[in-house]
């Protein structure tokens, strides 16, 4: 048995952790931290330098995953995978995927102070971009580590009108040579994921920790309308044709569509002008649409409908319309057999298991087409996320760190017997 004492340096470790990396930062003001960025180079040396503290053997690829291996004396496949991302969106919190991070390594830091020998090789993962914010684009890391990168992201461009291409090239990195990097997940794997929840429900029910079942489908679409700018003194409102009136209602649309849709998720995040001057009617207006609902079949159906009543919109105002579809995301199932060792777990550490249905995207749902996947949640203040205010208290991580760790050992030594 490993001493309590014990526990509790390494749990100390990991909240200490969380502050470090909370103030590696593009901005003095607030947490921002996104993919191919000196922030991240950063903030990855520091999380490999834990990871070899921990007594992993680790390295960082060239899009920036973390990548720490605890190999088994006793076998060579499949391999469990634990971990979450370590980018962050804009104005972010501390926790939203770092805490996953930390976790997998403070879960095997405690594995092997108690001498466990794994029959399964275990990598600790920390994911390089599962936000999609500086490229518009999600899962880049986690799809790179299962074999599943699509190279047509390397055209996307940034706010700066850099395209991937050409940062991976600023970098010193071919991306001719991205088809030569082996994945590390293969169809036979486990990945488990820690995260805050990300929402209410844990709180409400007073229980720290919660065992999730799925993960939402989701979509992000862009919407450009274009209309005529003009001088805001001298047109008359029935000769105008403003894009930011039009848009305006269009996202209204989009919020009333979803208040009469209680499965759907729909949010409008993103929304730029032109010219964007006061005595000036808006020619142009970008905005963005965040739209999820429980399966992917049930979000393409509600898509069109939502499309039409925007595109309808735009006839009725004269406005010109292009709409993008940028990413699409399959909903996710968690593994039976693993979610019921994930509830095994939990139920013993804290004597109580709540099952949550997850809302936002994780990296474990893009893990779910090429192998098992189970996640765990940890309970957040007032259900924030993406806000700088997000926190967790440190006795439910406390609760997660020791829990993830008999998770894995279940996972060892439960989920591979009827391969």
């Amino acid at each position: 048995m490993i001493r309590e004492s014990h526990i509790e340096n390494i749990h100390r470790r990991l909240i200490e952790r969380i502050e470090i990396l909370g103030a590696i930062s593009s901005s003095a003001e607030s947490l921002t931290r996104v993919f191919l960025s000196k922030e991240m180079d950063i903030a990855s040396r520091l999380i490999q330098s834990w990871m070899n503290t921990a007594g992993l053997v680790s390295n960082i690829d060239p899009f920036q995953n973390v990548i720490g291996s605890w190999p088994s004396n006793t076998a060579k496949a499949p391999s469990i995978h634990i971990g979450s991302h370590y980018d962050t969106v804009v104005e972010a919190g501390k926790y939203d995927g770092v805490l996953g991070v930390l976790l997998s390594i403070g879960a095997i830091e405690l594995l092997q102070a108690e001498g466990y020998a794994p029959k399964h090789h275990i990598n600790a993962l920390a994911f390089c971009d599962e936000e999609g914010v500086r490229f518009q684009t999600t899962f880049l890391g986690s799809s790179l580590l299962c074999g599943a990168f699509d190279d047509s992201a390397l055209d996307k461009v940034d706010s700066e009108g850099m395209s991937m291409r050409e940062a991976f090239l600023a970098r010193g990195f071919n991306p001719d040579n991205i088809a030569h990097i082996a994945p590390i997940i293969g169809g036979d794997d486990v990945f488990l994921e820690a995260h805050i929840e990300q929402g209410p429900v844990l709180e409400a029910s007073g229980h720290p920790l919660g065992v999730v079942t799925a993960v939402a489908a989701q979509t992000r679409i862009g919407v450009a309308a274009t209309g005529k700018a003009g001088h805001a003194g001298t047109t008359p409102h029935d000769l105008r044709t403003d894009a930011l009136a039009c848009a305006a209602e269009m996202i209204l649309a989009v919020e009333h569509f979803a208040l009469a849709r209680p499965e759907v998720k729909a949010t409008v995040g993103k929304l730029e002008i032109s010219p964007n001057a006061s005595n000036a009617i808006p020619g142009r207006a970008d905005f963005s649409i965040d739209f999820r609902a429980p399966d992917l079949g049930r979000l393409r159906e509600l898509k069109i409908d939502l499309l039409r009543e925007i595109e309808s919109i735009a006839e009725r105002r004269s406005i010109k319309i292009d709409i993008q579809n940028i990413q699409e995301t399959s909903h996710a199932n968690c593994d039976p057999v693993v979610t019921k060792l994930i509830s095994g777990a939990v139920a013993a550490n804290t004597g109580q298991v709540t099952e949550l249905f997850s809302g936002a995207g994780h990296d474990a749902m893009k893990i779910a087409e090429t192998c098992r996947i189970g996640m765990l949640f940890v309970r957040c203040q007032d259900g924030l996320s993406h806000h700088p205010d997000e926190f967790a208290e440190s006795s439910d991580i406390l609760e997660a760190l020791r829990s993830m760790a008999d998770i894995i050992k279940r996972v060892d030594q439960n989920a591979f017997a009827h391969m």
